[in-house]
């Protein structure tokens, strides 16, 4: 078992026969996904059909690891399951030692003779359908339905199925046709001697003119229908004129009021419809007396009665009634009881369409019986051999597309593909000079948001124009580049698995980083939106500050604006202006501190120490973000996006710069095209170098120039301190010799003193 990265996620590396065998033993916990609904991928349909078993609409993993163990099951040799395949299965390849595959083979060579097939030691899905539609186009196809094709010349079969179909409503063959199966068949034989037998319950003999249950003789059907038609409406009558002898009250409710009366227009053939329908059939009366004049009847009735009082009340009652009691329409209601009874025990009423002769005759041609009961047996057989072919397809499909279909669910190999689609995506959408080359195609966007949230990747929803009637949503996520003009109603163009193009527009964007540089503005961008909105709201309402004052100015007759009151101020500190000259000294007065503080710190610190400080600088006001940003697009999952579609995934589909920049990336200028943009990276390389050494340069230039300086300043400091050495020697020179000489003065002058005193 060997597994490979695909993006930040291992997952099992799947390529022939014994890695689909090894699937059965994987963990389910460590499958890419372990449900996804059946309509999502783009593969031959009788594919989806075989590995959804039930027809659930979801293909989950006990469905594939049926395949695979069927496919592994007819195909022992598991070296020649390969991606590799030219759609040709040797029949030798099948297991010959299962019965199932013994079946499988047989109806492989049923299938080359039907075909004339020249080469019968391969079957291929091509030959199977090109069976299977010939089947199809026979007269026993083997669906169970047999049609008026079925029937061939034989014109009473033809004339039977025709009243089975009529009688039951037949089942639609595979042609679109409509015909009868077995169960209709026995349910149409099953329906006729009940229906004769209940038929003959109704029958007068003859001699007779009535009977308990045709008590008005042969009319009595139509009699009955007619009377059935309105009658609820007479019972309803009685039943208001009961409850107004009861409380007179109610006589003004029984007919319309007269603010409904005033508000219809009678000139509205409409409104005066539904007026007549909301009356009673006649107006109630205490005495419970239903007149048969039919002028006091409501007109959408009058034609209705009329036909009823001639054809059964006056016969019944005789030509002098004039009115009808309770007791008179209760005496017309048990006459037709009986037939009323009859009716609801009706059975096999679903052949009474047929003449009755017409059935007693099919009941009584067993051969014609037989030969329907025939047909079916032989499109039963026809139904065994088509079966036996769709087993042989869906080995032949399992063959040609379980590995790659299991590529695109226990792994999502062919998602991180390069130049290929999976089976599950849509297409590409070009817009904005970009390829995105994910498209999943959603319900409603409603639906897919309610998952998709998490993701926390900058998500397109799409509408696919494939015709005017005929629409798609498709979720594209951005994975590259950046925002650009992706807005809503932004259109561009979609191409298909199959590079077909349609008209595209973006219906809604869900906007999140979609590279590092967006995630470090995007504190900023909000900071400068909040910005800039206050000051668009400040201009704003200075605008209109001022076309007012203008609008005043320039109005002829316009009164001046009163003069607001004086007021005189209070140094009450709780005063809005007061507050904010207070705050403003006190921002004022902090700013200035700062910046002498900054200004003091500066001016003692050298070149270096200054570059050092504000590279410091950015990066304390950078790394937060820049490291909030890596972050949140490491969080971005595709694996959510997916499951918005419907999927259950298990892995967290974290995405590489690789993976991005194949999802979606810009448009490639030909090699040898001419006045397309450059590359200036080396230049721009360049001039950071050069910046850079200038700087260094700079700062070097100014520590050497200081160093002389200092330099400078010290040689003058010895020469000045070896100066003033010298004067001092020189002080101490002359006060040495000014010592010398005052005391040879001091010495001279006793020596002057004596020599007087000797010469006298």
């Amino acid at each position: 078992m060997k597994f490979a990265r695909y993006g930040k996620s291992y997952q099992m590396v799947i390529e022939n026969g014994q890695d689909l065998s090894e699937v059965l033993q994987l963990d389910e916990a460590l499958w890419g996904a372990t449900s996804a609904p059946s309509h999502v991928f783009h593969c031959d349909p009788q594919l989806i059909t075989a590995l959804d078993q039930g027809a659930k609409g979801r293909v989950t993993c006990e469905d594939i690891k049926a395949a695979i163990t069927w496919l592994l099951k007819q195909l022992p040799d598991k070296s020649k399951i390969t991606s590799d395949f030219d759609g040709k299965l040797a029949l030798a390849d099948i297991n010959a030692g299962d019965d199932s595959g013994k079946a499988l083979t047989a109806s492989a060579k049923y299938i080359h003779k039907e075909l004339a097939s020249s080469d019968a030691s391969t079957i291929s899905l091509a030959q199977i359908r090109s069976f299977l539609s010939t089947v199809q186009a026979r007269a026993l196809n083997g669906d169970g339905v047999l049609t008026a094709k079925s029937a061939g010349d034989n014109a009473a079969v033809k004339e039977i199925l025709a009243d089975i179909v009529a009688a039951t409503g037949g089942t639609k063959d595979i042609d679109g046709s409509m015909g009868a199966s077995e169960k209709e068949l026995n349910d149409f034989l099953a329906a006729i001697p009940p229906f004769l037998e209940w038929l003959a319950q109704g029958e007068i003999p003859a001699g007779c003119d009535t009977t308990a249950i045709m008590t008005c003789g042969a009319d009595t059907p139509a009699l009955s229908a007619l009377l059935q038609t309105h009658s609820a409406k007479i019972d309803k009558v009685f039943e208001l004129s009961r409850l107004l002898a009861f409380d007179g009250r109610l006589q003004t409710k029984a007919m319309a009021p007269d603010a409904k009366v005033a508000a219809f227009d009678p000139a509205n053939q409409d409104e005066v419809n539904a007026y007549l329908q909301a009356l009673p059939f006649a107006p109630p009366n205490a005495e419970s007396l239903l007149p048969l004049d039919i002028t006091k009847i409501n007109p959408l009735y009058q034609g209705w009665w009329q036909d009823v009082v001639n054809k059964i009340i006056k016969p019944l009652l005789g030509d002098q009634t004039t009115t009808l009691t309770p007791a008179d329409w209760q005496k017309i209601k048990d006459l037709f009881a009986p037939y009323m009874a009859y009716l609801a025990a009706k059975k096999g009423g679903i052949v009474e369409k047929i003449p009755a002769d017409k059935l007693r005759a099919y009941l009584a041609n067993d051969a014609l019986i037989a030969e329907v009961r025939k047909l079916l047996v032989m499109d039963k057989a026809v139904a065994e051999t088509v079966r036996a072919a769709k087993e042989v397809e869906k080995l032949l499909l399992y063959r040609s597309y379980l590995i790659r279909f299991v590529n695109n669910f226990v792994c999502f190999r062919d998602l991180y593909a390069e130049n290929s689609h999976a089976l599950f995506e849509c297409g590409s959408l070009v817009i904005d000079g970009r390829w995105f080359n994910v498209a999943l195609k959603i319900d409603t966007i409603a639906n897919h948001q309610l998952l998709a949230k998490s993701s926390q990747m900058f998500t397109l929803y799409v509408e696919v124009e494939k015709s005017p009637t005929d629409k798609m949503i498709v979720v594209v996520p951005v994975t590259s580049g950046s925002k650009g003009n992706l807005v809503a109603g932004k259109r561009g163009v979609f191409y298909d698995i199959n590079k077909k193009d349609y008209d595209a527009k973006v219906l809604q964007v869900v906007e999140n980083p979609v590279c590092i540089r967006e995630a470090m503005y995007a504190p900023f961008s909000r900071l400068w939106g909040l910005i800039e909105g206050k000051i668009e709201g400040l201009s704003g309402a200075a605008e209109k500050n001022l076309q007012g004052s203008l609008n005043k100015a320039l109005t002829p007759g316009a009164a001046p604006a009163p003069a607001p009151a004086a007021t005189t101020p209070k140094s009450d500190s709780k005063m809005p202006g007061g507050t904010m000259l207070i705050g403003a000294s006190v921002a004022f007065a902090a700013l200035g501190s700062a910046l002498a503080f900054i200004t003091k710190t500066v001016s003692g610190m050298t070149g270096l120490q200054i570059w050092i400080g504000v590279l410091c600088a950015i990066l304390a006001l950078m790394l937060p973000v820049i490291l909030i940003a890596v972050i949140k697009l490491n969080r971005q999952d595709l694996s959510s996006i997916l499951e918005g579609c419907g999927w259950a995934i298990n892995l967290r589909m974290r995405l590489d710069s690789k993976l991005r920049n194949q999802f979606s990336n810009f448009g490639i200028f030909p090699k040898d095209a001419v006045g397309t943009p450059r590359s200036f990276w080396l230049r721009n390389t360049l001039i950071a170098i050069l910046i850079i050494l200038l700087c260094a340069g700079g700062c070097h230039y100014r520590n050497v120039r200081k160093q002389q300086a200092a330099e400078r300043e010290k040689a003058a400091q010895i020469e000045a301190e070896a100066k003033a050495k010298v004067e001092v020697i020189e002080q101490a020179k002359v006060e040495a010799e000014a010592k010398v000489a005052a005391e040879a003065k001091a010495a001279a002058a006793p020596a002057a003193s004596a020599a007087p005193a000797a010469s006298k």
